[in-house]
């Protein structure tokens, strides 16, 4: 078999370092090095002088696609554990609402306000959001990625979910308290709105793949949050739907 002149091994080198490269820059694929140590021609001078040529681009390629990816996961992690925490505390204030009982009485009476541990709960909820929104990069950058932008709208749409459910049972409850104890929930429930809207168009903000999914899902849950509101306003507890 006739051998390959230089040049060939050249071109050859040449090609398989493209390759190398594009799969390493498009697709941060790992088997890459190994397809360039293996692949390169067998000629000792054109191997070692391809590796030599090659080693610092590579690696300069390598930290540019690992910092990307650093930059990606710690915006959208940090969002993704944000929303992760806050569904968690919804769920966990939905059964607190869900077992307050009118007495046999009837509405609640005056001597304690049975909302309580809900207002409790809403306060602390907002103080961990709030804590979340301080963290929040203040650039405005979106996250790098669609798909990483996706995983953090799939995961608000979970926490919308989850939190309209703890509200239709507020506003269930809302017809058990006295005139009295509804000043308190109304408060409490406008002050979680406006941090609910800070967190939201945070969010919106670097997701720009799918941002109009997550604007619609805030829509809902401002309608939702504006029903429980209302129900704590006392015109709007007349039960005909005349302000709600």
């Amino acid at each position: 078999m006739k051998q390959l002149s230089e040049s060939s091994h050249a071109v050859r080198a040449r090609w398989i370092y493209k390759q190398a490269r594009r799969l390493l820059f498009f697709n941060h694929h790992p088997p890459a090095l190994y397809y360039l140590k293996n692949q390169v021609p067998s000629s000792p001078n054109i191997k070692m002088r391809f590796l030599t040529l090659a080693a610092p681009v590579m690696a300069l390629l390598a930290a540019t696609a690992s910092a990307g990816v650093i930059k990606r996961d710690a915006t959208s992690d940090a969002l993704l554990a944000s929303l992760k925490d806050l569904t968690q505390r919804t769920q966990k204030l939905t059964p607190v609402v869900a077992a307050i009982q009118s007495p046999v009485g009837g509405l609640l009476k005056r001597q304690t306000n049975p909302f309580q541990p809900v207002i409790d709960g809403f306060q602390d909820f907002d103080k961990e959001a709030q804590a979340d929104i301080e963290a929040m990069p203040q650039t405005g950058a979106p996250i790098s990625g669609d798909a990483a932008q996706k995983e953090v709208c799939t995961a608000f749409t979970a926490f919308v979910a989850a939190h309209q459910e703890t509200l239709k049972y507020v506003i269930g409850k809302s017809g058990l308290l006295e005139g009295i104890f509804l000043g308190p929930v109304a408060a409490v429930l406008r002050q979680h709105e406006n941090v609910l809207d800070t967190f939201a168009f945070g969010l919106i903000d670097v997701v720009d793949s799918c941002q109009q999914d997550a604007t619609q899902k805030k829509s809902s849950l401002d309608d939702t949050l504006g029903k429980a509101v209302c129900a704590y306003t006392p015109a709007g507890t007349l039960g005909l739907n005349l302000f709600c």
